[in-house]
């Protein structure tokens, strides 16, 4: 048998899924010569690209180069899926040494954390989530539709509707409960909320700017005072992990209204919603449980932790961080970080550092913010408008900093403290419209 023929063989081999990485590596290196005559650049490369490695992910790259050589040739085959099967379970496996690598590295962080929490206990919530998944009770029997597009003015109106209605039931069955267990309320259709403590959390899904679903999720947790932009936010692997990158892929099913929300539509709404309820209740609020005050929220052990987690493991696939939440050294934008510790400085009674970094977010925002104020005069008292209504904020802490004595000055930075966090119960959606004294 000649070497064209061998080729051959082997190949259909492949194509079948009959040769293991290992043997398929020996055999092509040991007849690299030959190959170079038999196939042009471009079969090479397909076949064999140049990062290639002894892995099933590769294989479906041989295969899928393989089967395009026979195509070529007029000769179409059907290849197997055990590479694909394979790659997959090798990919589940890899990611699973690389975030126990993760969690080997980070203990040293983790550690004195949980130390922390276990001198400082908090509630136990225990909520059946599971329970929630899948249809909700009493769900509505998926409507038929003549169509899969909408293409006309009625039929746009059609699926918005539909799917309205299919978010909202999944909201009330699903997140609703999952929130109320966690004892936030509703502050509207689409937002819960909860203050303990001087903290806010809030959930909210952010509507589709055409008149669609849901184009987003907020979620934050951080002092009351503050914005939800510069804060601490959750580990990396909860914030950026499995379970929110699970929940992030396909969220276009419960965002865009142009297509029929037919049994198939509604079964992949539910799907989603279970993807969501998960990441809250299994990853999300539970780590938000642990801190219920100041002092823990800001606790040195727990802004260590954080910062340990701000990178992920490389991706076995990729070869790129899974997560990468490390700012390297860059400042916020808007120096929301030096409003949250400058007013946590200032009550804590590090008056110096507080009034510096206050200043510092001042100073940075004046330039835009005296455009701004002139364009929309009440912009510091709109909830819309994020950056002005901390930087009014943080001209109310700093208007303290001219008051000589001690005594009056620390009575003065509770006082403004209090009134700073009766406007931000409002921006936060904790309390009806307030009206800044």
């Amino acid at each position: 048998m000649g070497f064209q023929d061998e080729m051959k063989q082997m190949f259909l081999r492949v194509v079948a899924g009959d040769v293991e990485p290992e043997e398929w590596e020996t055999w092509w290196n040991s007849n690299s010569f030959k190959l170079e005559e038999a196939l042009n650049r471009g079969d090479r490369g397909r076949i064999m690209p140049a990062l290639w490695s002894a892995k099933y992910y590769w294989m479906t790259k041989t295969q899928g180069g393989v089967a395009y050589y026979f195509h070529a040739q007029g000769r179409p085959v059907k290849t197997s899926g055990y590479y694909e099967e394979k790659a997959q379970e090798e990919e589940i496996r890899d990611r699973q040494k690389a975030m126990e690598a993760y969690y080997r590295k980070t203990a040293s962080a983790r550690r004195p954390w949980e130390e922390y929490l276990e001198r400082h206990p908090t509630e136990t919530i225990t909520f059946d989530w599971k329970s929630l998944l899948g249809m909700p009770p009493g769900q509505k029997p998926a409507k038929a539709f003549r169509y899969k597009k909408a293409r006309t003015t009625e039929q746009w109106k059609e699926c918005g509707e539909e799917l309205k209605l299919r978010l909202k039931e999944n909201l009330q069955a699903k997140i609703a409960p999952a929130a109320k267990a966690y004892g936030m309320k509703k502050a509207g259709p689409k937002t819960f909320v909860r203050e303990k403590n001087g903290l806010v959390s809030r959930i909210q899904f952010i509507g589709y700017f055409r008149g669609g679903g849901y184009e987003a999720m907020i979620c934050y947790l951080c002092p009351v005072y503050a914005i939800q932009y510069g804060i601490l936010g959750l580990p990396g692997h909860v914030s950026q992990g499995e379970y929110f990158q699970k929940m992030r892929n396909g969220w276009g099913v419960i965002q865009y209204g142009t297509e029929a929300v037919d049994a198939a539509a509604l079964e992949s709404i539910n799907g989603k919603f279970d993807d969501i309820l998960t990441f809250l209740a299994d990853g999300m609020l539970p780590e938000w449980q642990k801190i219920d005050s100041l002092e823990t929220y800001f606790a040195k052990e727990h802004r260590d932790y954080l910062k340990a987690t701000e990178k992920g493991p490389n991706d076995p696939k990729t070869g790129r961080p899974m997560w990468d939440l490390d700012a390297e050294g860059k400042p916020d934008p808007w120096r929301a970080d030096s409003y949250l510790f400058g007013v946590w400085d200032l009550l804590t009674g590090k008056e110096s550092e507080g009034y510096a970094r206050l200043e510092e977010c001042v100073r940075h925002n004046s330039d835009y913010m005296k455009d701004r104020l002139k364009e929309f005069p009440n912009a510091c008292d709109d909830p819309r408008d994020a950056m002005a209504v901390m930087y009014r904020n943080a001209q109310l802490f700093l208007e303290t900093k001219e008051i000589s004595d001690a005594q009056k000055r620390r009575d003065a930075i509770r006082e403004t403290y209090e009134e700073v966090c009766r406007f931000m119960r409002y921006y936060h959606g904790l309390a009806k419209k307030t009206e800044r004294s």
